[in-house]
């Protein structure tokens, strides 16, 4: 399972994504030749950034598709403001880096942020009630406590 990771000018790399994010993102940093970047993340070719210094204990296989291709990223920090990071391209292609995917980069702040309406929906979503075994009850699912039936007869049913 690999990655190939753009950089430089017109620079290609391939990484295997069999580990930890954190060992991906130092091997990254290490073989592109940008360990004096602070933080680094990775974006498909659209602009779509994989969020990964939030991930960093996961496994790079879940969170990266296999074979496919992304662009490295500089986290430039607002002193200011330090969660509001903005990310720079560090591929120099005007192909792949125009201006669709710069404006993508730059309101992935905004699609981070859930909007009001999801979280009215969240909010109120109604919560499943899972009812514990009890005497009288058998599992009849092979999910648990999911779906439970009565031993008696259907009449007996009826009285639950």
């Amino acid at each position: 399972m690999f990655i190939t990771v753009l950089h430089g000018e017109h620079k290609a790399d391939i990484f295997n994504i069999h580990c930890q994010v954190q060992i991906l993102l130092d091997g990254i940093k290490r073989r592109c030749g940008c360990e004096d970047e602070e933080e680094i993340d990775l974006a498909d070719e659209s602009g779509q950034v994989k969020n990964l210094l939030q991930n960093k204990h996961r496994s790079a296989a879940e969170l990266l598709g296999e074979r496919e291709t992304y662009v490295l990223l500089g986290i430039a920090t607002n002193n200011e403001r330090p969660s509001e990071a903005g990310f720079i391209p560090l591929l120099k292609d005007e192909i792949i880096i125009n201006s669709r995917f710069l404006a993508k980069l730059a309101t992935w702040h905004e699609q981070k942020k859930p909007s009001p309406r999801m979280k009215s929906r969240r909010a109120h979503k109604k919560s499943t009630l899972d009812i514990p075994a009890a005497g009288g009850l058998r599992n009849h699912s092979p999910h648990g406590s999911r779906t439970r039936t009565p031993l008696g007869s259907p009449k007996q049913s009826r009285k639950f």
